[in-house]
């Protein structure tokens, strides 16, 4: 078939050294849901090493043949397109601040015999950023440089070393064939009533879903796995209509999405619920009105029916045997809250905003120092009896790891500088997505609502302090990017 269409038309094999960091990307990207969300240690010095070892063989300087190019004979140097990429500037200077941060602490942890402790004040350079000296295996700066280091080197690699739209589409579909498979177990889990993780890791079994130990998290991730499948079902879809072709695998990337979707549904997250649906109803408009305001030619719509047919009759029967009315009766709960003001997590997350606020304007410029959210809010947190000792002043203190709310967060750790950094990051690669017409393409457009969905989850809850979620998500936005960029070459 190829010989009969010429070679033009033929397509041709991916170069090695861009074969090799596909899959080293892939596993990166699979590894982190995989590995109870990345939350551990252990998982993160792997996730460092697999980032900094796919980020070296993306700057290999490679030498293409007739067999991988048809241009001819060439030597492509790959060091240009990164200095010219301002997410690596960008992220290298946010790198250098945290790294200063923990250099340069202001305070340090002291533990007391009966496991309490308190923080003595330090020497340190006072017109430089501040950090907290506290352990390193429980959080500060250093663990979040390298969280943070794992998602800079992963994106800079992507952008620098995938040079084909195969394979950007390939990265995406190991990250939605592993979500779907995951997906699955999350099932397997919910339907025989574990209460653990994988059937042999203790974990909490009101909170986690599949081997991702948050069901917040879990909903985010999801989310993601949801929008891709449908970028890449859409485009398979849109490509096999216009080539007239029997096949597709429009159909399976449809099936994953639905799986994922149904896995948000059952994770009982709330926000992550809320979304998908808005998500969905959204998608659904914009793909009906793109089906029927597009040439016909090729088009079997019966099918499209048929398979939207399946698909509710799935969902209804998944409905029954899965109990979605929890999830109906949790989001008519969380609205009940907001409505009234009062009780349950809303107000607690409300209060803890307010606490994290008043954390941050202490130290608004250079922040508290990354990492250091947990060990200095106490000190602010008391100020709120409802979010310090909800049984009374005699009762145990709450705890808070993370303010559930990153933006705030955000700016509580690392200031106005640091949140100056990240708005910076943002821009650039929104501004890499839109500028080659990303958003006038349905698949992209479709990638980039996942990706908003994360944003707007983030302001009630912590998503981007999830190393699965975050690396997931500066995937999706390089990919995207990326993607748009190339479907311009052709």
């Amino acid at each position: 078939m190829s010989h009969f269409r010429g070679d033009a038309r033929a397509p041709l094999p991916l170069h090695p050294l861009e074969k090799a960091l596909v899959i080293i990307a892939g596993t990166q990207l699979v590894f982190m849901p995989w590995a109870l969300g990345t939350m551990h240690l252990w998982s993160q010095l792997i996730v460092l090493g697999l980032a900094a070892l796919g980020f070296s063989i993306a700057l290999i300087p490679r030498h293409y043949t007739s067999d991988y190019a048809r241009e001819g004979e060439f030597r492509l140097l790959m060091w240009p397109k990164l200095v010219r990429f301002p997410i690596f500037w960008l992220g290298l200077a946010l790198m250098v601040y945290i790294t200063i941060q923990a250099l340069n602490p202001s305070y340090g942890y002291v533990q007391f015999p009966n496991g309490s402790y308190t923080f003595r004040s330090l020497d340190h350079v006072t017109w430089l950023p501040t950090g907290i000296e506290a352990p390193f295996a429980q959080m500060n700066a250093w663990r979040m440089l390298i969280i943070y280091a794992g998602a800079w080197l992963l994106a800079c690699s992507l952008w620098v070393g995938l040079t084909r739209r195969n394979a950007v589409q390939a990265v995406l579909a190991t990250v939605v064939i592993s979500g779907a498979v995951l997906g699955l177990v999350a099932i397997l889990q919910r339907v025989t009533g574990t209460s653990d993780i994988l059937w042999f890791i203790k974990g909490k079994p009101s909170y986690f879903v599949g081997t991702i130990i948050y069901k917040n998290h879990a909903g985010a991730y999801f989310n993601l796995v949801v929008t891709m499948a449908a970028a890449l079902g859409l485009w398979h879809y849109h490509r096999s209509s216009r080539r007239h072709a029997r096949n597709s695998p429009a159909p399976v990337f449809a099936f994953c999405g639905l799986i994922a979707g149904v896995v948000v549904l059952i994770s009982y997250s709330r926000a992550a619920t809320f979304l998908l649906l808005a998500f969905s109803l959204i998608g659904l408009i914009v793909f009906f009105v793109w089906l029927f305001s597009s040439a016909k030619e090729g088009r079997n719509n019966a099918v499209v029916f048929v398979l939207c047919g399946v698909f509710v009759v799935f969902v209804g029967l998944g409905a029954y045997f899965l109990k979605f009315d929890r999830t109906i009766d949790r989001l008519g709960n969380a609205f009940a809250q907001v409505q009234s003001g009062e009780g349950g997590s809303y107000t607690s997350r409300q209060l803890a905003a307010h606490a994290t606020w008043d954390m941050a304007q202490a130290q608004l410029t250079t922040g508290w120092g990354a990492g250091g959210f947990r060990w200095m809010f106490p000190a602010y947190q008391q100020h709120y009896p409802a979010i310090y000792r909800p049984h009374g002043p005699n009762g145990p203190m709450m705890f808070w790891e993370y303010a559930h709310n990153d933006y705030l967060q955000g700016i509580a750790e690392l200031g106005i500088i640091g949140a100056v950094l990240g708005l910076a990051l943002l821009a650039a690669g929104a501004i890499n997505l839109i500028r080659p017409g990303g958003l006038t393409r349905p698949p992209i457009l479709l990638l980039a609502g996942g990706l908003l969905m994360t944003l707007a989850h983030s302001s009630i809850d912590f998503n981007f302090y999830n190393p699965a979620v975050l690396c997931t998500w500066v995937a999706a936005l390089v990919l995207a990017g990326r993607w748009a960029e190339l479907e311009n070459r052709r």
